[in-house]
């Protein structure tokens, strides 16, 4: 069983791949957590867990999700993290998350993909996007292999901690917040933004959106809107949005 939580489609993507190539059904988190569900997930193949690193550690939203359901049929886990330069430390977090769940942990992989974090200002123009993801292929393959395999995946060197020990915890209290993202006139009132956002903390009033204040930064709402509407404060203005479709073929 594959489960992957996605903001702009880099772990959705990844996991799709591995699922494909592994033979492994799938579940969305995010899909999960919009309805509120947290029933229990059985599985006999070991279970593959895929999402984005934020800040050197997996999202709280998705751990939170781990620790709430029950995982019947298998102990046996896989991580594989997709991250824009380095996992950082993400890898320890991990392993505690293991034993919290009693799960044996068959090995932790880290991909790197494109910046989708917009409102931290450092994504890429779509040409370089283009090529990050072309060069991500190979790794996802022999990682998709090795869990079809039910082999153990090769450790990686953890990065520095700096990241994941002290600044995750800095901005989640300082920077993950709703109250920067504004809509312009830009806006036609599709409402991606509302089906998008795994909180439910987006809401169409007026045709327009609004936040609520259960966010967590996922990036969904303001790299899927497709007229690029919707900014966080001065962080994202000019700044390219960087969001990969589902039906996307790199």
């Amino acid at each position: 069983m594959v489960l992957y939580f996605s903001g702009t489609g880099n772990s959705r993507y990844a996991a799709k791949k591995i699922a494909e190539v592994s033979g492994d059904q799938i579940i969305s988190i995010n899909q999960r957590l919009k309805e509120r569900d947290y029933s229990p997930v059985k599985s006999e193949k070991a279970l593959v867990f895929v999402g984005p690193v934020y800040a050197g550690r997996l999202p709280k939203v998705m751990e939170d999700y781990i620790q709430k359901v029950q995982f019947e049929g298998t102990s046996k886990a896989y991580f594989i993290a997709t991250c824009a330069q380095t996992p950082w430390q993400t890898v320890n977090y991990v392993k505690k998350l293991c034993a919290k769940k009693d799960f044996s942990l068959l090995g932790f992989q880290s991909v790197v993909m494109p910046q989708g974090y917009v409102a931290g200002g450092g994504t890429q123009p779509q040409e370089v996007n283009k090529k990050i993801l072309k060069e991500a292929e190979p790794k996802i393959q022999k990682i998709a292999e090795t869990i079809r395999d039910r082999q153990i995946l090769p450790k990686e060197k953890p990065g520095s901690a700096v990241m994941s020990k002290f600044i995750n915890p800095l901005m989640y209290s300082l920077m993950i917040s709703a109250k920067g993202f504004t809509v312009t006139e830009k806006c036609i009132g599709c409402g991606k933004c509302e089906q998008c956002c795994p909180m439910n903390n987006v809401k169409l009033k007026n045709n327009m959106p609004v936040w609520g204040t259960e966010c967590t930064h996922c990036m969904a709402c303001i790299a899927g809107c497709p007229e690029e509407a919707i900014e966080y404060g001065k962080k994202t203005q000019g700044k390219p949005r960087y969001y990969l479709e589902e039906e996307a073929h790199i």
